[in-house]
């Protein structure tokens, strides 16, 4: 029998919340990249920030920057972090809470009844919110708004495979139809690990369902769009609905990991105003207001930019808009706060933000492996750089993870490899 959560009578409110300056706090639920970035950009402005973890080995555990309170994890816990909330809204009544995983947006929208008397949900509305998470949903509205996207299908069974490959074309790309699905449980595990998977043929798309359907029969197919990494472009601002965004940025993708389906480790941000125009109408088509990354790839057998995804939340390199004086924390927390902020567009300026782990990986087995230089290494980094984990006013998440975590994993490897060869030798005598 599931624990029920705490009765909102239950809770007595105080004004403990706001701060000397009459600011609302902020809390931050879970402290990996978004998180800490969150952290980072509200740094001097004067308001309280508290991140919930959930992972007590966590860099983000360690910045200098915000309280750091352990708590529940909104996927495998949701009714205890639920009650947990209610249990500190005495000290934190009208505070703002982010998200920082498509996880929390859930679990802030399944108790959305239990948590809005007491605080400030940054997410959509449930109609909007499920519209964007449902990839299947959002590439028909965008076809609708004249937002040009992949050709797209919807496979429920194996028998559908054939049909609905023909309309999709080869090589096509399977994907969940909502990222959640596979994040659930032991479902990540299963999968790989991956966001997607390419299919070069009938028989390979066959293969990988196979494997997939064990975990969700629903999938989603989609054309693949050729062309590198850094065809993959994204707009990341404040949009409000039936009024201009708030403030927003543009940048590419110059590396990502794993290469095809991964998280950009390498994004710089670069000035690309064609991408405003399709943003703004794809969120008035949505009705959305809040943060947005809206991520395209252009194609490059016509140029057309195609829609990829919306994240509803903050994600791990938002942080970059700070190099064109663009703080998205801040103006979506003046927004749900009620504070007046002028929508502003300034100048973008070339900038990097590099996920120190996510790029060591990639590099160490593009050496391995013979793709990489360390020129090519050079040039990736080169430039003003933002990073994910270091920052010279927030030193210690970095210095946490360099010896708590990456050195170890580098020796482990290290020591395998050793093995591994040392186990072949001996095949061979």
């Amino acid at each position: 029998m599931e624990k029920p959560v705490i009765a909102v009578e239950n809770v007595q409110l105080t004004p403990a919340a706001e701060t000397a300056a009459g600011l609302p706090s902020v809390i931050v639920l879970n402290l990996f990249h978004s998180g800490l970035g969150i952290a980072r950009q509200l740094a001097g402005t004067g308001v309280r920030v508290v991140g919930l973890s959930a992972h007590p080995r966590i860099y983000g555990n360690f910045t200098r920057l915000c309280e750091v309170r352990v708590a529940p994890n909104s996927q495998e816990q949701p009714r205890e972090l639920a009650d947990f909330l209610l249990q500190i809204a005495p000290d934190l009544h009208g505070a703002i809470i982010f998200p920082t995983r498509d996880a929390d947006m859930l679990f802030l929208d399944r108790f959305r009844a239990n948590l809005e008397p007491f605080y400030r949900l940054a997410i959509p509305r449930r109609d909007v919110l499920f519209r964007v998470i449902d990839k299947a949903a959002l590439s028909e509205i965008a076809m609708r708004a004249g937002v040009p996207v992949p050709r797209t299908a919807v496979v429920a069974d194996r028998a559908e495979l054939q049909s609905r490959s023909e309309t999709v074309g080869f090589p096509c790309v399977l994907k969940p139809v909502s990222s959640v699905h596979w994040r659930q449980g032991n479902n990540w595990k299963a999968v790989g690990g991956r966001k997607a998977f390419r299919a070069n043929s009938i028989v390979e798309l066959q293969q990988i369902y196979e494997r997939i359907s064990q975990v969700q029969h629903e999938v989603l197919l989609q054309e693949w769009i050729p062309g590198a990494t850094d065809q993959i472009v994204v707009w990341g601002g404040y949009a409000r609905r039936d009024l201009e965004p708030l403030t927003y940025f543009t940048a590419r993708k110059l590396i990502q990991c794993p290469d095809e389906f991964g998280t950009g480790c390498v994004v710089e941000s670069d000035r690309l105003p064609d991408l405003l125009e399709p943003s703004v109408r794809l969120c008035r088509a949505l009705a959305y207001e809040g943060l947005a990354e809206i991520e395209y790839k252009r194609d490059p057998r016509d140029g057309t930019l195609k829609l990829i995804e919306i994240n509803a939340r903050h994600w791990d390199w938002h942080q970059l808009g700070s190099a064109s004086h663009v703080n998205l924390t801040w103006a979506a927390y003046c927004h749900l706060s009620g504070r007046p902020i002028q929508p502003v567009a300034p100048p973008i300026r070339r900038a990097k933000w590099v996920a120190e782990d996510a790029f060591l990986r990639h590099t160490l087995a593009g050496f391995y492996e013979g793709r990489l230089s360390l020129q090519q290494t050079w040039s990736a980094l080169a430039g003003k750089r933002i990073y994910g984990m270091f920052a010279w006013n927030d030193p210690f998440p970095f210095l946490r993870y360099s010896v708590a975590t990456q050195l170890p994993s580098l020796v482990s490897a290290a020591i395998r490899k050793i093995r591994g060869a040392e186990a072949a030798d001996q095949r061979r005598d």
